[in-house]
């Protein structure tokens, strides 16, 4: 079966599912480890960029008192992202409860990384802001947030991919707290990091120049 064909298959708890609906993931949905714990996508994803969005931090959950990864179209600009083969489910809708799904045409979608060959027919989605909405110290941007993004560029595309994310992402000078030590961390899909994962973390963050604007809890 080509890869193009709409009927392509994926795993989900080891079953073969045919899909023909792609989420455009570019916040924690980049994690392999967090799609899989909180939302049992077992798809294997690939890296691609969408050109006409550019992320920043304006997605604001009230409930859990923190702010996310939103998207605002912006001509010229290209979102590096991961392509998600998986059932757009009432569990998945209440994960992107702060953002409305958008469909996108499918050829402003590009393959990344080594695999060059065509990426799967089928409709394509976007979860795109129902506000923009810059992080405030009532709603501050969570460390393990931006660690479960940036786990993710990592697993698809190494150091650049996570540098990329972040030289393209908005509003780092935004409220900004390091949560990972916290009694109870600010973001309830986190992907855990080691040390040295951490460490690397705050290396790419502090490369970039943003690692200056957070502070702790």
């Amino acid at each position: 079966m080509a890869r193009s064909d709409p009927r392509h298959f994926f795993l989900c708890a080891g079953i073969g599912v045919r899909v023909s609906d792609y989420m455009i993931g570019y916040g924690s949905l980049l994690s392999s480890y967090s799609r899989r714990t909180y939302s049992k996508i077992e798809s294997v994803i690939r890296p691609v960029v969408a050109t006409g969005w550019r992320r920043g931090w304006t997605v604001r959950y009230g409930d859990e008192a923190a702010t996310y990864a939103g998207v605002r179209q912006a001509p010229g600009q290209v979102l590096h992202a991961a392509l998600v083969p998986t059932r757009i489910t009432a569990e998945l809708r209440h994960r992107e409860r702060g953002y409305v799904f958008t469909e996108v045409d499918p050829a402003t979608v590009h393959p990344a990384g080594s695999d060059k060959s065509a990426l799967p027919d089928g409709r394509y989605w976007i979860v795109v802001n129902r506000e923009q909405l810059r992080a405030d110290s009532a709603h501050p941007i969570p460390q393990t947030y931006v660690d479960t993004c940036l786990a993710g560029c990592l697993e698809t595309g190494g150091e650049a991919r996570a540098r990329a994310f972040i030289e393209a992402t908005e509003l780092w000078d935004a409220p900004w707290v390091n949560d990972r030590d916290s009694a109870a961390p600010l973001y309830p899909r986190r992907t855990p990091l080691d040390a040295g994962d951490r460490a690397l973390v705050d290396r790419l963050l502090l490369a970039c120049g943003v690692l200056k604007y957070r502070q702790p809890v």
